[in-house]
């Protein structure tokens, strides 16, 4: 490790509260999100002159399969820490994805959504999938929180078609919704962020997709969401309010918060582990991640044992960030099958270099905090 790398991870991590023991949560961003729908998919955007190579999420990332999470709880089921508990995926979830057909309808001037229920039930592969989720939450290995209504900014994504870009309507077209808008002069090339926007009316929107969306995962999961974490790391600190009033009283994200402001400008707004806001919420920050489908070619496992050692020397807990595309493989098996095993090996050697580790949840370490 570069000693600038580690004297940041220092100063990032002795700020704040203290804990007794050694907490892992692994914290999982877009369950529940169709991106790429099926191989096809990326073979028509190839053919209508869209680069899908320019991002693993491009050409990765899809609705997880029944098989995905059959792996993937297999995985997490051959280990425990030492009060016999399972790691565990805090599962941050959307709960709808785009009604395209009911969209083209419209001539792309109304947005219509179907719950990720429908999602699942229609695509071959995904059948079981609700099914199977429910399952690792009864077996305490995949515990849903909320993500968003939708991983997509609505608004933009719609003027955007309407604007009648070739690329965006082919992809349409192939069902996805994805594709980098860099036609667009803005910094804000990511229709990901769901939650940027500047206007009154931005903001006035967002609440409406937050206060639905937490309600739909209610109905979804049979509890509510105690935590939440923006796409993208995009939001406005007014939408705590809101997110307040429903229940959320822990907000993850990185250490810098992306405030929207101005056309194409964000404020940075620092945060470190612990730290409360003026309404009481707690912001926990990941200071770990395990990203093999983003980087391949780098030694996850060593940075990760690296920054564990830091982040224990100053009783933090360990929130190690980790998204789905690491976990599925109906577009790529390989995908799966060769992280699954890196994943099993960075759990082996956790549990070896620190066997009084506790593996918990997002909201269960707020608790903690709390306490």
């Amino acid at each position: 490790m570069k000693p600038i790398n580690s004297i940041k991870r220092h100063i990032h991590n002795f700020v704040g509260k203290k804990l007794d023991k050694k907490y892992i949560v692994f914290e999982s961003d877009d369950w529940g999100s169709e991106r790429i729908p099926f191989k096809k998919s990326l073979k028509y955007l190839a053919l209508s002159g869209v680069d899908a190579d320019n991002s693993p999420f491009n050409n990765l990332d899809s609705l997880e399969t029944g098989n995905d999470l059959s792996a993937l709880f297999e995985t997490l089921r051959n280990f425990k820490d030492q009060q016999e508990r399972h790691p565990v995926i805090t599962a941050n979830s959307v709960t709808a994805n785009p009604d395209f057909e009911k969209i083209k309808a419209s001539h792309f001037k109304d947005y219509h959504y179907e719950n990720t229920l429908l999602t699942y039930s229609n695509k071959k592969g995904c059948e079981n999938s609700y099914e199977l989720i429910k399952e690792g939450m009864a077996a305490g290995i995949y515990h849903p929180q909320f993500h968003g209504r939708e991983h997509l900014n609505v608004n933009q994504w719609l003027k955007a078609l309407q604007s009648g870009n070739k690329i965006l309507l082919a992809a349409f077209k192939s069902r996805v919704y994805s594709v980098d808008h860099n036609i667009m002069k803005s910094k804000r090339k990511n229709f990901m962020a769901a939650f940027d926007g500047i206007s009154s009316k931005d903001t006035e929107h967002h609440r409406i997709i937050l206060k639905d969306g937490l309600s739909m995962f209610e109905e979804m999961f049979g509890y509510s969401s105690k935590s939440f974490i923006a796409p993208t790391y995009v939001w406005s600190p007014s939408l705590e309010i809101l997110l307040k009033e429903n229940g959320i009283e822990y907000i993850q994200g990185l250490p810098v918060q992306n405030a929207p402001v101005l056309q194409d400008k964000y404020r940075k707004i620092y945060h470190y582990q612990g730290q409360r806001n003026k309404l009481n919420q707690i912001y926990f920050v990941r200071n770990c991640f395990f990203e093999p489908s983003l980087n391949p070619g780098f030694n996850w496992i060593e940075d990760c044992l690296n920054r564990l050692r830091i982040i224990f020397f100053w009783g933090k807990p360990a929130i190690i960030g980790t998204h789905r595309i690491n976990f599925i493989g109906s577009l790529n098996e390989d995908n799966r099958t060769k992280n699954l095993k890196l994943f099993s090996e960075l759990l082996k050697m956790i549990l070896k270099t620190w066997p009084d580790v506790e593996f918990t949840t997002t909201d269960k370490l707020g608790e903690i905090y709390s306490s």
